[in-house]
């Protein structure tokens, strides 16, 4: 993100605080209409633009999700106005003085962060009086894609039996990405450990046991790509043999 956007960015983060919901909706409900406004609303134009960024504060490619970005506001008499994510995150509606709930349904393998929606969930504002006015409303989506990545450890013994590896100690390290947090899990009688990862380069390594002599690389890097298809990844694989 270049220094022009980050600035901007911070300015609509603040300003996105003036939309100050009237009616809390629950993550991950339904579209659902807004109360009428108590009195009447300024007449003039209503303009709302903002972005949609990951948990990186960059934009995000609303083309490139496996399903479209668009957000949708769905007013008080239960009218609709779309509009699509551009390339750099950006979208704009132009609206009626009213009552407006903002949403945006998630693609699959993704959840809000702001405003906090389940992954493939339905994110949402809540509803906000919006009168007429000079100046854009400015809002902020801040969504993120998650993957589910699991170490598989297999223990091959003196007979030659192979068997799942319960107990050891498995690491996912984030490789120079400060947004990340380094997770560490261990082995269940499956010989399974996961973690949910977000998108970037991360090495996963194993920790070794007195006694045992590694078949497979003891650390594997892989990369993350947040626009990747949707689907179950291949599992890390890592096996120790016992010595004599």
């Amino acid at each position: 993100m270049n220094h022009r956007f980050a600035s901007i960015l911070r300015f609509v983060l603040l300003a996105a605080l003036l939309l100050t919901p009237v009616t809390a909706i629950a993550s991950g409900d339904g579209p659902t209409s807004c109360p009428a406004p108590d009195k009447p609303l300024a007449a003039g134009p209503v303009v709302v633009q903002g972005w949609v960024i990951n948990h990186r504060e960059q934009p995000v490619d609303g083309g490139r999700t496996p399903t479209p970005l668009s957000i949708t506001a769905v007013a008080s008499d239960g009218a609709l106005v779309n509009a699509p994510v551009a390339s750099n995150g950006f979208f704009q509606l132009t609206l009626a003085p009213g009552v407006w709930n903002f949403q945006m349904q998630l693609p699959e393998g993704w959840d809000g962060i702001v405003p906090i929606a389940g992954r493939a969930g339905l994110a949402q504002t809540g509803c906000t009086p919006l009168p007429g006015r000079a100046q854009p409303y400015l809002i902020v989506f801040k969504i993120r894609r998650l993957f589910d990545v699991t170490a598989l450890k297999w223990e091959e013994m003196p007979s030659g039996t192979v068997q799942p590896g319960a107990g050891w100690r498995i690491t996912f390290q984030p490789v120079r990405d400060p947004f990340a947090i380094q997770q560490v899990r261990t082995t269940d009688a499956n010989g399974a450990a996961t973690a949910t990862l977000t998108p970037g380069t991360w090495t996963v390594y194993e920790t070794g046991r007195s006694g045992w002599a590694p078949v497979t690389p003891s650390a594997v890097t892989i990369t993350l790509d947040q626009y990747a298809p949707p689907g179950a990844l291949d599992p890390v694989v890592f096996k120790n043999r016992r010595l004599h």
